[in-house]
């Protein structure tokens, strides 16, 4: 992308004087961002990834624990037992640096690629520049990058240029940094002594330039909590009242993962966190576990308590689906008992009225139909057979109570039976004694 600005082409032109990285950065970088591994194979031969050296393992165990050491290079070597031959690593480091009034933070890939029996070869590009202005604004100058999620699509022969923002950028900026910096003044006004105490370069500078409360965490010497604020800033802002309590009594925060927890436990108990007693516990751990244990019961009770509502919910429930069964039960009895005693047989089907909503449930069962789902027991202008041969059903017949014609008759799964045809001819046969009930 073109420049846009006088500012954007001040940071293009100064970009091409910047010494190229150098074999030293480079170095340091493969010693202390890559893994290195020992290969062992199943006969116990391991070989180094360094420098493809070759040699006999005779302590298994003490080697999968504590690793080895080569003994042609000397490099510290964790054992991996593999078949593989080939491994490849990919890191990013950044170089920070100044120029001409901007903070600089280089970000280089390197790539090792190691063999067993022969030693590592790596390769390294400068691949993005994010340059810091005063004000805290960032330009980023950086290669071409293929389209996609993944940080690796770099195109190295592509030249550097200024680039649209991209969160990838952030991404490879959050990696180690060679030791050695170069600072501009104010970020050494602001309280910065040479570490960034695990928090981004980038995401550091940044946040010393625009946000207050990294330098007064700084200079209060709370580095546990610094990186916090710096990668959270909305949710660590919540806390820096608490945090502002400890800075006034001289308490150190040590594990700020575990400080802000603990902060959290005693919000939720409702506990004063604008006090020092509690905001600064002389023993953090074990306030922490004892309001763990707190929230716990607390919870087994919660969920006692929920347990208990559920089955008073569930009796309830009961209860009156229990008390709708006896109003049903009860109102199909008023309009169909003058039915129940209606039964039809040629000896061997027997068609006679379901003669109760449960005879319904039972019916719909074991036939595998709607029956019962579809409330047919509160049909007035219905009447609802089942045929039956001896204790096994065959069929459902639905009769009207209006025209007196045989609406249907179903088998399991409103399937036809090779009954069918006799169960309709029977209850045609014996149509008109329901008739005749009907005008009793």
């Amino acid at each position: 992308m073109k420049p846009k600005n006088a500012q954007q082409r001040k940071i293009a032109a100064l970009s091409k004087r910047l010494k190229p990285i150098t074999e030293k950065q480079v170095t340091w970088a493969y010693k202390h961002c890559f893994e290195h591994i020992a290969y062992r194979t199943a006969k116990n031969t391991l070989t180094c990834g360094d420098c493809g050296h070759t040699w006999k393992s005779g302590t298994t165990l003490a080697d999968t624990l504590c690793g080895c050491k080569c003994p042609h290079c000397g490099a510290e070597l964790k054992v991996s037992d593999t078949r593989k031959r080939t491994f490849n690593q990919c890191y990013y480091f950044c170089v920070v640096t100044t120029c001409q009034g901007f903070q600089v933070v280089r970000i280089v890939m390197i790539k090792s690629t190691s063999k067993k029996g022969s030693a590592s070869t790596y390769f390294y590009q400068e691949v993005a520049q994010r340059w810091i202005m005063p004000d805290g604004k960032i330009t980023t100058m950086a290669l071409l990058r293929g389209i996609g999620c993944y940080a690796d699509l770099w195109y190295f022969g592509s030249g550097m240029e200024i680039r649209p923002h991209h969160d990838i950028y952030n991404i490879i900026s959050d990696c180690d940094n060679y030791p050695r910096v170069r600072v501009l003044p104010i970020f050494k006004r602001n309280g910065f002594k040479g570490k960034f105490h695990n928090a981004s370069p980038v995401k550091f500078f940044r946040s010393l330039l625009t946000d207050s409360k990294a330098e007064t965490l700084l200079k209060a010497g709370q580095y546990a909590v610094l990186p916090h604020f710096i990668h959270y800033p909305h949710r660590m802002g919540n806390l820096w009242n608490a945090v502002k309590i400890c800075i006034r009594n001289g308490y150190i925060i040590k594990d700020a993962t575990l400080w802000c927890d603990y902060i959290d436990l005693l919000k939720h108990f409702h506990k004063d966190t604008q006090n020092a007693k509690y905001v600064c516990p002389a023993d953090l751990k074990a306030e922490h576990d004892r309001l763990v244990a707190m929230r716990n019961r607390q919870r087994e009770k919660e969920d006692r308590e929920r347990e208990r509502r559920r089955e008073i919910d569930r009796q309830e429930s009961e209860r009156r689906k229990l008390e709708r069964m006896q109003e049903n039960e009860r109102l199909y009895a008023e309009m169909k008992a003058k039915f129940f005693d209606l039964v039809f047989s040629d000896g061997v089907l027997r068609i006679q009225v379901l003669q109760s909503v449960q005879e319904f449930y039972e019916e719909g069962k074991a036939m595998r139909h709607c029956v019962f789902t579809n409330d047919y027991f509160k049909r007035k202008d219905s009447l609802i057979f089942s045929a039956r041969i001896g204790d096994e059903r065959i069929e459902t017949i639905e009769i009207s109570l209006e025209t007196f014609q045989i609406v249907q008759s179903r088998g399991e799964c409103n399937q036809d039976t090779k009954y069918h045809n006799r169960i309709i001819s029977l209850v045609r046969k014996n149509i008109g004694l329901v008739r005749q009930r009907m005008s009793a």
